[in-house]
């Protein structure tokens, strides 16, 4: 009798130990590495495969758990979110986010802004014939119905959504599906931005609003007290807000323009959310005669330029180092293009780099007699082969950049 039982439990622990073995294998395969790494994936996990990660998981030190959870990416997170409370509520937890943020593998994807006043999630591939692949579309609904996105911003993998009387705001995370909309006290042009809050302490965000008809009025949001204030700040020059602004590592940046130094041509102006003040950041060339530009983000890290001449169809890429507090900016051509004539490519431009292919997408807003007619996006390469891979109905601006899906909280 004790043998029987003896057997009986040596066959559970045997059990046990290939549930167990079984859960390891799957975590570390090859192909569960590949999988995990590849920043397109849309792979979601199994019924019998959250078990098994629980399992293993649930016996580890919740230290130890945090700091695995916080390298995931973040739409791995979002599914698993709802197989465990207490991960629940640690996803939700700011202070887990910012880490997570920080920490976790970044996942690339491709937003633009097209028809019927959504976002578009696009798929980009560069090897043999480069082609582009809409994988999936996002809306909003807000208190008023349907709400029409016409200008998108991003920050920290939030969107800052304007429709197209900029009238109404709203801040969205789509990987998290949480919103905030915001009643703006003036119309305007809006950008994001974070900034480390002493007084919380921790990492909060502000919206700067430039308000219509007035250089020097602006307002400031702060996420953490919900109130809007007027800015004290006298600018030199003339931001253009036809372009939307790009946000990196706290600072917004934005072409501008002085009347009273015509000779300098364009340059770019920051908005650093920390000191609140304007700083002006020359341009690798004088930009006077341009028929185009364009500002665009590289991975998170560095700012590129992209600039037309206006007398001929040579465009000009450039790049900076990485931006970082404690070094210089400086510029370096990333690439030349000929971007022949009856492509019509001015005016209002978004592009996005890859660094590594040696590749820029070009999505370009074709207007005529004022009126917009389509968004149509290009990829040229190094070899200067320019190739259209989509064309659209367009209700918006040309919004093309790279989105980091995140678990940020606001």
């Amino acid at each position: 009798m004790k043998k029987m039982k003896k057997t009986k439990k040596e066959n559970e622990d045997k059990g046990l130990k290939r549930k167990r073995s079984c859960g390891v294998l799957r975590l570390k395969s090859e192909e569960e590495k590949k999988t995990l790494n590849n920043n397109h994936s849309r792979r979601h996990f199994l019924p019998c495969e959250r078990s098994h990660l629980l399992l293993i998981m649930s016996d580890l030190p919740k230290d130890l758990v945090e700091e695995i959870l916080c390298r995931v990416p973040a739409t791995y997170l979002s599914q698993l979110r709802y197989a465990c409370k207490r991960w629940n509520r640690l996803f939700t937890k700011k202070r887990f986010t910012r880490k997570h943020l920080d920490k976790a593998a970044k996942q690339f994807l491709v937003l633009m802004s097209e028809q019927c006043y959504r976002v578009y999630l696009m798929s980009i591939n560069f090897n043999g014939v480069p082609s582009v692949e809409i994988k999936g579309k996002h809306g909003l609904t807000g208190p008023q119905g349907d709400f029409e996105i016409f200008k998108v911003s991003h920050c920290d993998g939030l969107l800052l959504c304007n429709n197209g009387e900029y009238n109404r705001i709203v801040v969205w995370n789509p990987c998290t599906g949480q919103t905030r909309w915001i009643q703006p006290t003036k119309i305007g042009s809006y950008a994001l931005g974070s900034y480390q809050d002493n007084e919380y302490g921790n990492t909060s965000y502000k919206i700067l609003s430039c308000c219509d008809g007035d250089k020097n009025a602006f307002e400031i949001y702060e996420f953490n007290t919900n109130l809007w204030r007027t800015l004290d700040v006298n600018l030199d020059c003339e931001l253009e807000y036809d372009d939307c602004g790009m946000s990196l590592k706290g600072k917004t940046y934005w072409f501008a323009s002085d009347e009273n130094e015509e000779q300098l041509g364009m340059f770019l102006v920051s908005f650093d959310y920390t000191t609140e003040l304007f700083a002006r950041l020359v341009l690798p060339c004088q930009s006077l005669y341009n028929k185009a530009f364009s500002l665009s983000v590289v991975r998170e890290e560095k700012l590129s330029v992209l600039l037309k001449h206006r007398d001929t169809s040579r465009t000009e890429i450039w790049m900076t180092n990485k931006i970082d507090e404690t070094k210089v900016v400086s510029w370096s051509k990333f690439l030349t293009v000929d971007l022949k004539p009856e492509l019509r490519i001015f005016g209002h431009i978004s592009f996005l780099v890859d660094e590594e292919k040696k590749f820029i997408v070009l999505c370009h807003l074709v207007v005529r007699s004022g009126v917009r007619i389509k968004q149509v996006v290009y990829i040229v390469g190094e070899d200067n082969n320019v190739k259209q891979v989509h064309s659209g109905f367009a209700s918006s601006l040309p919004n093309l950049f790279d989105y980091i899906p995140s678990l940020t909280q606001f």
